[in-house]
């Protein structure tokens, strides 16, 4: 096996130095987690879009919570 960046003419070694983000895009993406705030209950969601409406909790109807965390 050859790791001559020659042997294959069509590539572009800058292809393999590492991940680079489109020109413009944002470098972190933020999905912020919303909770029950019912202290007991395990349920999460993570908002992906701010069109997306806060659901409830399908266990207690209750409207989530924004947690502090953001993924």
């Amino acid at each position: 096996m050859t790791t001559d960046s020659s042997a294959n003419p069509g590539q572009d070694s800058a292809f393999h130095d590492g991940y680079s983000p489109l020109v413009g895009s944002e470098s972190r993406v933020e999905s912020p987690r919303y909770r029950c705030p019912v202290a007991s209950c395990h349920q999460t969601w993570y908002r992906h879009s701010n069109d997306e409406a806060i659901p409830h909790c399908p266990i207690h109807d209750v409207v989530m919570v924004r947690d502090s965390k953001v993924h």
